[in-house]
């Protein structure tokens, strides 16, 4: 007896986005992570092509989000938004 397995297209979206997201951050990423327009230009520079989409490497934005000037710029993003109530004060 013969046992195949199958996927559905879904799945292989699903593998493929997850295998994707482990590399890559979009800029809607950054976005979700606080970032400004002004600060990704400033710190990371001009996206990679990654696929079919621009972006930057995981790696090199977690590199750069644990820099002494990241952190400050950082902090002063977080109150800048939460003393416009753009930001809940317990995050």
């Amino acid at each position: 007896m013969t046992v195949r397995l199958y996927y559905n297209a879904a799945d292989a979206r699903a593998r493929a986005s997850t295998e994707w997201h482990a590399e890559w951050i979009s800029k809607s990423g950054l976005k979700a992570r606080l970032w400004t327009d002004k600060a990704i230009s400033e710190f990371l520079g001009a996206p990679l092509n990654a696929g079919t989409v621009k972006a930057w490497k995981q790696k090199e934005v977690k590199k750069v989000e644990s820099t002494p000037a990241f952190k400050t710029w950082l902090e002063k993003r977080r109150a800048w938004l939460i003393a416009r109530g753009k930001l809940s004060a317990d995050t």
